[in-house]
């Protein structure tokens, strides 16, 4: 499944969710239908699969929103907080991502194995929003069924620039995937070994990721959208016969609305 599949069903999925009344009553927020964020499609470059060498670009809607701080759409994470404090600062809800996986078409060092499909994960995140950063962790389960796997996902977010026509932010995000995950994507099993790629069953691993996202406002209305990120895959991951590269490159440029 495409990233704009993906994005697709969680934007859905988000609206569904924030306009439930159960929902609805556990936020005790006025409904104004306020939007915040950038709302746009662009040119997006990830590596093929984990580990890959080479990468892919497509076209994708780039989301970058909030619905009354209760619904939000950041690229590929989308969520609703179900509570906060009365100043918003710390709030707890649920959260999904996905987790791509792949064909054997995809590299030289896949020739012959089992696709690996894309997951989509979830579970309960939590938010604190402090005076230089904010930070996020999230308990996410399989939701997919597809590798049967937890992973534990910790972020920390600053802005760096929120002056005149310049937003943008740094972030650090950890992904502890246990043994589940990282064997489902990264193993080799015994019927996909040959002489160049043995059998392989790792353990869990620790992958980290360190990016920025930025949008630069042409006017009131419309902005370019861009960002980076360098992935690092965990010890055990990168281990794997089938990787090529330990550190994979995604990057997006767009144009979308403000609102």
């Amino acid at each position: 499944m495409t990233v704009f599949f993906h994005r697709a069903r969680y934007l859905l999925a988000v609206i569904l969710i924030s306009t439930d009344p159960c929902l609805a009553q556990a936020v005790d927020t006025p409904v104004t239908k306020t939007l915040d964020g950038y709302l746009g499609a662009g040119a997006l470059s990830m590596p093929k699969y984990a580990g890959g060498a080479t990468n892919n670009t497509r076209f994708v809607p780039l989301v970058m929103g909030e619905y009354e701080e209760t619904a939000y759409l950041h690229l590929d994470r989308a969520g609703v907080r179900l509570w906060h404090t009365d100043d918003k600062k710390i709030a707890i809800g649920i959260a999904a991502q996905p987790r791509f996986g792949f064909y054997a078409k995809d590299g030289d060092r896949l020739a012959g194995m089992s696709a690996r499909h894309d997951a989509v994960e979830g579970g309960a995140a939590f938010e604190w929003e402090l005076p230089q950063f904010s930070l996020s962790v999230a308990y996410f389960t399989d939701w997919s069924d597809t590798s049967g796997g937890q992973s534990l996902q910790f972020s920390i977010d600053h802005q760096l620039i929120d002056e005149g026509p310049w937003d943008l932010s740094a972030y650090l995000d950890l992904d502890y995937a246990n043994a589940n995950i990282v064997q489902y994507y990264f193993g080799v099993r015994a019927n996909e070994a040959t002489a160049t790629r043995p059998a392989y069953q790792p353990g869990a691993a620790v992958n980290s990721s360190l990016g920025f996202t930025g949008a630069y406002k042409l006017n009131k209305d419309y902005a370019l959208l861009f960002g980076g990120e360098v992935t690092a895959l965990g010890a055990t991951a990168a281990a794997s016969p089938i990787v090529q590269r330990r550190t994979g490159l995604m990057s997006y440029f767009g144009v979308g609305l403000v609102f």
